[in-house]
């Protein structure tokens, strides 16, 4: 992650369309993130660029808003601290929208609606978990400033609860012994174990989440309300023409795929 936390896409769109007020904001690109995670936003070696579900849905909102835009690499559990401090001015990628963060951040209309958590264990780890009650009084893991810490933390009676930065160090301790599950982000982690990237693990398929399916949004600063205006339109626009279930089909995740 580090190797690419500087990484820049830009695309550069006429503010010809905004009309002749133009917001501070508005005047230079907009400073857009997320966290490098297949298939929402990630480093395409092949093309020495950023690609994903978000990277293209924040391109199609830029063209259709008429907003310049560039898209940066960041820590999961970093991005709202660095939209609270104005270092970025939007946040787009796989974000759930809850009561907690809705208190620091402004979230767009929902973009799709996803699988809940799941729990991650050593692939000769047979046994049947039901629920999380199960592990308790052993040491669990989650990403820093997911809700699947929070539920976590929420929950209680491990013997220890650590955070990791990224999805693959939780797996990666998970393998290692230091932690006797993850807890992660269902669709990330899903779609990592269906591309064979999920080593010596397996998802525990007997799990019964209590968690509601998670609606996923893009955040921007807390009463920004111009832009996030302008964000929900041409979401909508680009729900209703089928741009947004194209982005998801053509990323591989038409599971998830809005109905449009």
């Amino acid at each position: 992650m580090n190797k690419f936390s500087n990484m820049v896409i830009a695309t550069v769109v006429s503010l010809g369309a905004i009309g002749c007020s133009v917001p501070s904001w508005a005047q230079q690109p907009l400073k857009v993130a997320g966290q490098d995670v297949q298939p929402w936003v990630f480093h395409d070696k092949n093309s020495d660029s950023l690609s994903g579900v978000f990277v293209d849905l924040t391109n199609a909102i830029a063209k259709d808003a008429g907003l310049p835009v560039q898209y940066q690499l960041m820590i999961f559990g970093d991005l709202i601290p660095a939209l609270a401090s104005g270092k970025i001015d939007v946040i787009a990628t796989n974000m759930a929208i809850t009561p907690a963060r809705a208190q620091q951040v402004d979230f767009s209309d929902p973009v799709y609606n996803a699988p809940t958590e799941v729990v991650v264990v050593p692939a000769n780890d047979t046994t049947a978990y039901q629920d999380l009650a199960d592990l308790k009084n052993f040491p669990v893991g989650a990403q820093k400033g997911s809700i699947q810490l929070a539920l976590l933390q929420r929950i209680g009676g491990f013997s220890e609860i650590r955070i990791y930065d990224t999805l693959e160090d939780a797996w990666s301790a998970v393998v290692s012994g230091q932690i006797k599950a993850a807890v992660t982000s269902g669709p990330d982690t899903i779609y990592a174990s269906k591309h064979g990237r999920l080593t010596n693990l397996r998802i525990v398929s007997s799990y019964q989440s209590q968690s509601p399916k998670p609606r996923i949004g893009i955040a921007v600063r807390k009463g920004n309300s111009e832009l996030l205006e302008r964000i929900n339109r041409s979401l909508a626009k680009l729900e209703a023409d089928g741009t947004v279930k194209a982005i998801f089909v053509k990323n591989g995740v038409d599971d998830w795929a809005p109905p449009k």
